[in-house]
């Protein structure tokens, strides 16, 4: 019998970079993350070997994803536990690949903890678990919005107020790879002439602008009319975009400029989880 579920996505509000880690290659990194409701569906079932397919959520058609997480995620899981996993994994991708909202974080988030379930384990290692499997799979252990201060630690920002809240997307054509973007951050001079008061502040936002132009003019574009949101900047190290709205009005032909201007770029309305 299959079992469907939902891999939901991330989006950073802010991002500090506050060190390079040389021992583990790795970023030292603030930031506060919100989850979104735009979605990955997730169907497992038993099998008799395991078999992992990605399709693309529009098309249908088969996605080759390289270093696959679910695969070492199961990997890992029965090195540590000794147990024996066989399963067949669809995985149909709606979460935009490359754009920096931790979709395969999220899809190896979901088979950990089907996992435990499985296997009658308890999930009480989940935190120590995901972060062997991957730094953000921990962000997706529950809905509730997160700060991560450093690598391995992260506070859940737990409050009886929180609910779905509109926000919008923007995906530009062109895609932002994370290792040169990070490469990027030392030799970028740092500009305060980008900021507006509700910009997300973000040390990776310069070096994106300067390696990609699309995203560059995108940015500029939404300065224009900052007054419009409550909150916009970049999602994360990914090359997309996130706007929050302070109400209805004008959306439709600040939307019909954008689509008039970045023809080729995307939008993606979701909601985010605060």
């Amino acid at each position: 019998m299959k079992t469907k579920f939902k891999s939901y996505s991330k989006v950073n509000i802010d991002l500090k970079v506050i060190s390079y880690l040389r021992k583990i290659q790795k970023h030292k990194l603030n930031s506060n993350i919100a989850i979104l409701k735009l979605s990955d569906d997730i169907y497992i079932q038993k099998s008799i070997k395991n078999n992992i397919l990605y399709l693309d959520g529009r098309s249908k058609k088969k996605l080759i994803i390289q270093n696959d997480i679910i695969q070492k995620t199961i990997k890992f899981f029965d090195k540590k536990y000794s147990t024996k996993t066989s399963l067949s994994i669809k995985v149909i991708k709606f979460i935009p690949i490359g754009y920096g909202l931790g979709g395969g974080s999220s899809n190896a988030s979901v088979v950990l903890k089907y996992l435990y379930e499985l296997h009658s384990i308890s999930d009480s290692n989940f935190d120590f678990d995901s972060h062997m499997i991957g730094s953000d799979v921990c962000l997706f252990k529950d809905l509730m919005p997160k700060k991560i201060d450093g690598i391995k630690s992260y506070v859940a920002l737990i409050k009886p107020s929180y609910r779905w809240n509109n926000i919008y997307l923007l995906f530009p054509s062109k895609k932002n790879p994370t290792n040169k973007i990070f490469s990027l951050l030392k030799s970028i001079p740092k500009n305060t002439f980008l900021s507006t008061e509700n910009m997300s502040s973000n040390d990776l936002l310069l070096p994106a602008m300067h390696y990609n132009k699309e995203m560059r003019e995108i940015i500029l574009f939404l300065k224009k009319y900052y007054k419009l949101f409550i909150k916009y900047g970049m999602t994360g190290s990914g090359s997309g975009v996130f706007i929050i709205f302070r109400t209805n009005s004008y959306q439709r032909s600040f939307f019909n400029e954008f689509k008039s201007l970045f023809p080729l770029a995307s939008i993606e309305k979701s909601e985010y989880f605060s």
